[in-house]
């Protein structure tokens, strides 16, 4: 099972496989709470009953993706998608989505080359409703003209949005170079042409080919129970005719005769390479074994590919492995971003690291080390009702089988053996594919004539016996708060259902604790913080973690930084003194600080490359002058050049102390020996350090609103334009939040206004959103849309109109239910899982919010009306004090005209100043 689908998925249901009759059905109990059911029309039901979760996920899989469309119909599988939600026999258009949001869930659809999903997770007491919704969207959908006209535009400006991301180009080129006959080869998405001449009769025709219930297999996973939730489903589709049509057959991909190579040079600031191997598919017994190798080749700091490329020969910035094995021939894929400079060095240190596996046996330590992370994955998988019906259905959809029992057994059962077997089956130099996308004039040396003799020399390098990357064989309710004598304040919430344990350790900092001088800083430091200790340099401490399976990791936001953790609940204690070492002595050695800073200086060249995020970038600059907030997230290059060992040091003990430190513990721990644990590692650290320029100290006064409307263009010679209107808005305690959360959520979500008007019936985007950030100085309010060029004026009146609407009009009481149902729902599914609910558990403390917050929040929300919505929107929403931002392309594909900046806008560059 490929890691691109392990990813997502982990593994392992549980065992014993019962069969027994009834006059309607075959159904079969897979494991306690686990039933499969197919009724005889052929339809497939499974349900895991989780007795006590809040939460519950209906899921309707088709099996029916990309891979079965004819030539003609290229992307209509994605297409539907789409129409599903567009209106039924008995509901209209966003009827079906307002449905499910408001009860407080979320509903959304997926296409995949073999299957396509709809699927919604609400509150369990809701789950029929969601079945209820699934069902007549994909059995009554009318698929009315009008709106399939308004909906084909939306999908032109995903297509075009994708184009613009040259992540995505570079993936879809690879799977057209590595597939020349099998249907991966092709786009989900289509073609401009193809999806521009679709007809309602096309979609009819397709449907009734590919939607019968041979196809469909229904996914329930929830506090629901399993004869409820069959008698419902024999209720809405039992009826349902046989159709007899089977699955046609698809074309096989010959193998390989040559390695095959091909280079795009575009107006790109950053340089990525991809390279593939084809492999088994599914179904193969080298399934479990490939998964093995994707682990230790690929996935983490501990693989051979980020070790020697990124940490010993410096030649990649970031570097990943993974195994894709779908239903037919599979790939093993590397994906790395780099210097071009560095693609020829890259792709042989890549294909060495690749051939080592078939000639030289792993170690004992780093094969443990790749079945441990495996069955972690499955383990935190539980943790989300979502992620349980995904592991059940890709099972049933690929294999016909949702058992996981076995497949756990085998990945336990890999051997250094079967690593070389299998890796000498597959891993062949001529059956290669690889490509580079550069920007343009970027003097990469490698080309398809000089592959092979690379290839040659890499193999020969493995053969030789050179040494490999081995390891070394050494092996929120019921939250209990305690304080520290120095300081530290210590929230455990004891939860014992799955055996994970969640851990944050939270400071204040952040971008708030930044200045021009030191933009960057902490992101500097979030990924610094677990590259070593005072005791374990930085591949010690990534081995040490890997043993666990676990997580540590630094992160930094707008208002803190910190350190996260995750582990199964059996290492807390090995787990805790790793976070107690990090906290308390990190190393910043200076050659992990040189590591760092070329990849916040590619992760800056990136940024310019995604323009929803330069837009953003610019928005933020722009509105909030003289504050932290105003700064880039990510960095300013200058700073980032000058940062050091010494002033990083000094900018973490200026900031991370017990007195500063709140420390969140959730998950399968008892309270009380936490509590012990952490006085052991913690209880004599002293104080915060303070250094002599405490300029950076946070205190500040909230900007003030632009005197005048203020606008920014950057063109770009791009297919699509990006555009933020925002003003400042509200904080995280004030006592309007609650209104300005539910003004926002009136705009936003599939039922929401800008969908609603500006996709739906105008056609105007594929994406959109509005946007509400709470802060602690000020905030922020606003609206975004991506769309063509030749729609921008159209876009921003329109956005202006649904402003402006918020001002003058009263919100209805369905639209105001539907957003409050939102929120109160995204709230619930937020805090599933014990990393989430310690994080929410270390900011409401920080933020002196309390630990009932999550009650308060529900309650505040519940109690926002008409009124207090629409004070909200003539408070901040303020025409003539707004900022407006333009990036990207200005006329129709990417063309800049020599004219950029319509009245009223002001040319930029993309320096901040």
């Amino acid at each position: 099972m490929g890691s691109r689908i392990w990813r997502g998925l982990a593994a392992g249901f549980a065992v014993f496989f019962m069969m027994m009759n009834t006059p309607r059905i075959e159904a079969a109990q897979l494991a306690r709470h686990l039933h499969k059911t197919t009724l005889e029309n052929g339809l497939t039901l499974l349900v895991k009953e989780t007795p006590g979760n809040k939460a519950a996920t209906v899921q309707l899989w088709v099996k029916t993706g990309s891979v079965y469309e004819e030539s003609s119909e290229a992307g209509i599988t994605h297409l539907i998608e789409h129409m599903i939600f567009k209106g039924t026999e008995t509901m209209g258009p966003g009827a079906l989505a307002e449905a499910i949001e408001g009860a407080g869930g979320r509903i959304n659809a997926y296409t995949s080359y073999e299957y396509t999903v709809y699927h919604a997770t609400l509150a369990a007491r809701h789950w029929e409703r969601a079945l209820e919704v699934l069902t007549d969207a994909v059995l009554h959908s009318t698929f009315d003209p009008a709106e399939l006209a308004r909906e084909k535009p939306v999908v032109l400006e995903e297509l075009r949005m994708r184009h613009d991301r040259p992540a995505s180009r570079l993936f879809e080129t690879l799977m057209a170079n590595a597939y020349t006959a099998h249907p991966y080869r092709l786009p989900i998405i289509g073609s401009r042409e193809s999806v521009a001449g679709f007809s309602r009769q096309n979609i009819v025709d397709y449907m009734a080919k590919n939607y019968h219930p041979e196809n469909f297999t229904v996914v329930v996973v929830g506090d629901v129970h399993f004869a409820e939730v069959l008698d419902r489903v024999n209720a809405l589709l039992a009826d349902l005719p046989k159709s007899g049509v089977g699955r046609p057959e698809l074309p096989q991909e010959p193998m390989p005769e040559g390695a095959r190579f091909f280079m795009m040079e575009e107006d790109v600031t950053q340089t990525q390479l991809a390279l593939a191997l084809p492999i088994a598919p599914f179904s193969s017994p080298d399934t479990p074994v490939l998964d093995v190798i994707a682990q230790i080749l690929g996935q983490g700091e501990t693989s051979r590919l980020y070790h020697e490329l990124r940490d010993t020969l410096q030649l990649v910035y970031q570097i990943n492995g993974t195994a894709f094995t779908p239903h037919d021939a599979g790939l093993l894929e590397v994906t790395a971003v780099l210097e071009a400079k560095n693609v020829e060095p890259a792709v042989g240190a890549i294909m060495a690291e690749i051939f080592k596996l078939k000639h030289l046996p792993v170690s004992e330590a780093e094969l443990m080390r790749a079945k441990t992370n495996l069955e972690s994955e499955f383990v935190f998988n539980l943790e989300q009702v979502e992620g349980q019906a995904r592991v059940l259905g890709t099972f049933e959809m690929l294999a016909g089988d949702p058992r996981e029992d076995d497949y756990l057994e085998k990945i336990r059962a890999v051997s250094r053996e079967d690593i070389l077997r299998v890796a000498g089956t597959y891993f062949k130099g001529e059956r290669c594919t690889v490509g580079v996308l550069a920007p343009r004039d970027s003097a990469v040396s490698l080309d398809a004539a000089r592959l092979p003799a690379l290839i040659d020399q890499a193999e020969a390098q493995a053969r030789a016996g050179l040494p490999a990357s081995l390891v070394p064989d050494a092996f929120l309710g019921n939250v209990h708060r305690f304080e520290l004598a120095n300081g530290i304040r210590l929230l455990v919430r004891e939860d014992h259902e799955v055996p994970t344990v969640g851990i944050q350790a939270v400071f204040p900092g952040g971008l708030r604790g930044e200045t021009r001088a030191t933009s960057g800083a902490f992101a500097f430091i979030s990924e610094l913080l677990p590259r070593g200790t005072e005791r374990m340099t930085a591949r010690e401490f990534a081995v040490a973690v890997g043993d666990m399976a676990g997580n540590i990791s630094g992160f930094n936001g707008k208002n803190t930084f910190g350190l996260r953790a995750d582990f199964l609940s059996r290492y807390f204690d090995n787990g805790m003194q790793l976070v107690r070492d990090v906290i308390r002595t990190p190393a910043f050695a200076p050659e992990e600080v040189e590591k760092v800073r070329p990849e916040l200086l590619a992760a800056l060249r990136q940024q310019e490359d995604a323009l929803a995020a330069v837009a953003f970038r610019e928005f933020n600059r722009l509105l909030f002058q003289g504050h932290p907030y105003g700064l880039n997230t990510q960095g300013a290059e200058d700073a980032i050049r000058r940062l050091d060992t010494a002033a990083l040091r000094a900018i973490y003990r200026q900031h991370a102390g017990p007195d500063k430190m709140v420390l969140a513990v959730a998950g399968d721990v008892d309270p009380e020996r936490v509590r012990t644990l952490v006085e052991e590692l913690f209880g004599d650290w002293q104080g915060s350090v303070p250094v002599a320029d405490a300029s950076t100290e946070e205190s500040f006064l909230p900007p003030e609103s632009p005197a005048a409307p203020a606008s920014f263009t950057l063109p770009r010679a791009k297919e699509q334009t990006h555009i933020v209107v925002g003003f400042l808005g509200t904080t995280l305690t004030a006592a309007d939040r609650f209104a300005v959360e539910v003004m926002e959520t009136i705009l936003s979500g599939q039922s929401g206004r800008l969908f609603a008007e500006l996709r739906d019936k105008q056609s105007l985007a594929y994406s959109l959103s509005a946007f509400a950030m709470l802060g602690l100085d000020t905030g922020s309010v606003g609206v975004y849309i991506g769309t063509s060029p030749d729609k921008r004026d159209e876009a921003v009146a329109a956005l202006w109109r649904e402003l402006r609407r918020l001002r003058d009009t009263l919100p209805g009481e369905d639209e105001l239910k539907r957003a409050k149902n939102v929120l109160i729902g995204q709230y619930e599914l937020g805090v599933q899982t014990h990393g989430a609910q310690a994080l929410e558990m270390a900011l409401n403390e920080e933020y002196g919010l309390g630990q009932d917050f999550g009650s308060r929040y529900v309650e505040g929300i519940g109690q926002v009306d008409a009124q207090a919505v629409r004070a909200a929107a003539i408070k901040y929403i303020q025409p003539d004090q707004g900022v407006r931002v333009t990036v990207g392309a200005v006329n129709d594909f990417g063309k800049a005209p020599a004219a950029v900046n319509p009245p009223g806008d002001t040319p930029g560059d993309t320096h901040e100043p």
